[in-house]
């Protein structure tokens, strides 16, 4: 069976690092192979600078190869990629890669064009509230990278004409977008495990009827127009017992999968260590869901 390939996208600092995690810990790190579309730039550091561009411009990324390398490890072979270094935004590499059961493939172009768009099973697309995407920004690239918190302001504004021309548009094709937004006591307390989530589900897989579930912090709602979509939105100030019942009605219709079930979900890292939030849990429930039954589809069809 080949492959099974997913796409998460989204801005620098909307969290799809984060999201992957919980992937990773559904479906097992061993069968999984997570790509960084960064590691595509086709200009260093250096070589965007003194071309006046921000990577985020398709002019410092090399599509071809991106794209050539993705359908080489959808069709079984082992490829050479090139590696993005964010200590010092050189490009090193290459290192030989080997496919996996599945493919996950996180970055700022995952859907930027037909080539790319086509190779993918299921695609997800991180749309955080842009003060939520600032705060994460800044708080990883001083951490990680070796940035100024005035540098990382800096090179955000800079990159606002490119996010609007080259990642906006993309967020048409995702099959599932994720919104994460502060709740009103945001200003009261500042807590990222608090916050609240809106996932908007489209394509052909047919909603689960979340009736029994729903309260004052959770609901699902289908469009009068597009009777396909479902959009569930879950409050950030939730109770474990509401959290709880999500998770186990998700889990009760992933029969094939119910054994891939971990003790905990939802886990991300902040200023403070590591800590669980339940709107991320159920984001990453809610996209294994769609790739566990996309995997049954695939597997259905290699066996016929």
């Amino acid at each position: 069976m080949r492959p099974i390939m997913i796409a998460v996208g989204g801005d620098s600092g909307s969290g799809k690092t984060t999201l992957c995690r919980g992937l990773e810990r559904i479906f097992g790190q061993d069968r999984i192979l997570t790509i960084c579309l960064d590691d595509y730039h086709s200009l260093d550091r250096t070589q965007r600078k003194a071309a006046g561009i921000t990577a985020l411009n398709p002019r410092a990324n090399n599509f071809s190869k991106m794209a050539f390398d993705l359908w080489e490890l959808r069709e079984g072979r082992a490829v050479d990629k090139p590696i993005y270094d964010h200590h010092d935004g050189t490009i090193k590499g290459p290192e030989r890669i080997k496919p996996h059961e599945f493919i996950v493939v996180q970055g700022l172009f995952p859907l930027y064009n037909t080539a790319l768009r086509a190779l993918f099973d299921v695609a997800v697309w991180l749309d955080p509230e842009i003060e939520l995407k600032v705060a994460w920004k800044i708080q990883r690239d001083t951490a990680q990278r070796g940035y100024t918190e005035n540098e990382v302001r800096e090179e955000i504004e800079k990159r606002q004409p490119d996010i609007k021309a080259y990642i906006e548009p993309q967020a048409i094709f995702a099959d599932v977008s994720v919104h994460f937004h502060r709740t009103p006591e945001w200003d009261e307390r500042r807590d990222n495990a608090r916050l609240s989530a809106r996932i908007v589900k489209r394509g052909r897989i047919q909603p689960l009827d979340y009736t029994e579930c729903e309260n004052g912090m959770f609901r699902q709602t289908k469009p009068e127009n597009d009777e396909a979509h479902a959009i569930l939105e879950l409050d950030g100030r939730c109770d474990g017992a509401t959290a709880r019942a999500l998770q186990d009605k998700i889990w009760s219709h992933m029969e094939t999968h119910a054994h891939l079930r971990p003790e905990t979900i939802g886990e991300f890292n902040d200023a403070t260590g590591t800590r669980m939030s339940h709107t991320l849990a159920l984001a990453q429930l809610v996209i294994a869901r769609r790739i566990a039954m996309v995997e049954n589809e695939i597997y259905a069809q290699a066996v016929s």
